[in-house]
C-alpha cells in the first residue's frame, strides 16, 4: 500500500513489541519496502505499492507464490487511493483504466481468500484539506475528492472482496486537526487503527485445532507413602493436642511449661473455674451471701471514722478544720 498503509504497518509492529517502529528518520528513503522478523520465525512485510496497478501486481505475485507452494500468507492488508487520485485520475481514460484495475484487484483479493488468507482493506483516512502542503494536492486530493474516490472503490467491489474493512475515516475524523501535512497523522492515531485490526484478527485467522486433552486417571498422581505420612502428622496433632503437628514440643525443650498437653490442662482448669464463678453469680442465694459480705466490709471501713469523730482527744487544729 501507500504511506497510510505503511503507518498502519508500523503501528501494528509497535503493538507486537517493536517499540521503535515508525520512528521519524530523515536519512531513510520514504518509498521503499520494509521487512521485520518477529520472534525469530514470523516475517511481517510491507510492500511499497501506492497505486492500484502496483497493488494488483504485488497481490498477484503473492497469490502465484502461494499456488506454487513457496509462500503461504495468513494475513494481507491492502490500502490505497490517495496516489491514484493525485496522479492518474485527471482524464476519463485514466478513470476507466483505474476502474478496470480495481475490478482485477477485487478478483485477486477473492483469490487470496480462496487460498486461506485473510484480506483486509484500509479505507484512506480523512484528509485535512487546509493543511495540504502543495498546490497539486490542494487541487486534486482534498477531502471532497477523496470521498468520491472511496465511493469508486466501493462500487468496483474492493470492499465486498475483503474479509474485513478497516474504515480509516472512522478513527481519524475527530483528529483531523492533528494531521500536520493534510494526509498523515501522529503515531498514536494509527495505533488506534492497529488496535482495531488486532481485535479483528480473532475471527479473521483460522483457529488452530489443539490436540484433545486426556485427564490422568484417578490416583495416578498419588503417593501412598506421602499419604501415610500425612495421616501420621494429623494423628500427632489430634492426640498430642498440638496444632503445629508436634513442633511445639521442640520449643518446650527450651521453654518450660510450654508442652501442649500441659497448656491444654491449664486451659481446661481456667475454663472450669470461670464457669463455676458464673454459676455462683447466677444463683440467687449466692448473690444474697455476696451482698451481705459487701455490707459487712463497708461497715468495717466506716467504724474507725466514727470512732475518730467521738474521740475526746482530737487535736484542736483538726477539730477546727472539720468544724467542731
Amino acid at each position: 500500500g501507500d504511506s497510510m498503509t505503511r503507518n498502519l504497518y508500523s503501528a501494528s509492529l509497535r503493538i507486537m513489541g517493536v517499540a521503535g517502529s515508525g520512528a521519524y528518520d530523515a536519512t531513510l528513503p520514504k518509498h521503499q519496502g520494509i521487512t521485520s522478523i518477529l520472534w525469530g520465525t514470523t516475517p511481517v512485510v510491507f510492500k511499497w505499492a501506492p497505486l492500484a496497478v502496483d497493488q494488483l501486481a504485488v497481490l498477484k505475485e503473492a497469490n502465484d507464490n502461494s499456488v506454487d507452494g513457496n509462500t503461504a500468507h495468513d494475513l494481507i492488508v491492502l490500502g490505497g487511493g490517495a496516489w491514484d487520485r493525485l496522479h492518474v485520475y485527471a482524464t476519463d481514460e485514466d478513470r476507466q483504466s483505474h476502474a478496470a484495475t480495481l475490478k482485477e484487484l477485487s478478483a485477486e483479493m477473492l483469490r487470496s481468500q480462496q487460498q486461506n488468507a485473510a484480506v483486509v482493506w484500509l479505507i484512506p483516512t480523512t484528509i485535512n484539506s487546509q493543511a495540504l502542503n502543495t498546490e497539486e494536492k490542494r487541487d486534486h486530493m482534498r477531502e471532497e475528492d477523496m470521498e468520491a474516490m472511496r465511493s469508486v472503490y466501493f462500487k468496483n467491489g474492493v470492499l465486498s472482496a475483503s474479509s474485513f474493512v478497516l474504515d480509516g475515516p472512522t478513527f481519524t475524523a475527530s483528529r483531523v486537526s492533528e494531521s500536520f501535512d493534510g494526509v498523515h497523522y501522529p503515531p498514536q492515531v494509527y495505533d488506534a487503527g492497529a488496535q482495531i485490526l488486532m481485535n479483528a484478527i480473532d475471527w479473521l485467522l483460522p483457529l488452530n485445532e489443539a490436540e484433545p486433552v486426556i485427564p490422568p486417571q484417578i490416583g495416578k498422581m498419588s503417593n501412598p507413602m506421602l499419604g501415610f505420612m500425612m495421616l501420621v502428622l494429623v494423628g500427632i496433632g489430634l492426640f498430642m493436642f498440638d496444632g503445629f503437628l508436634g513442633f511445639t514440643y521442640l520449643a518446650s525443650a527450651f521453654v518450660k511449661g510450654l508442652k501442649p498437653h500441659d497448656l491444654h490442662r491449664q486451659a481446661l482448669r481456667s475454663s472450669k473455674k470461670s464457669s463455676h464463678q458464673q454459676d455462683e453469680l447466677s444463683d440467687p442465694e449466692a448473690n444474697n451471701v455476696l451482698r451481705s459480705r459487701l455490707a459487712k466490709a463497708k461497715a468495717r471501713k466506716r467504724a474507725p471514722k466514727a470512732k475518730a469523730k467521738t474521740s475526746g482527744n482530737m487535736d484542736p487544729e483538726i477539730a477546727a478544720l472539720i468544724g467542731r
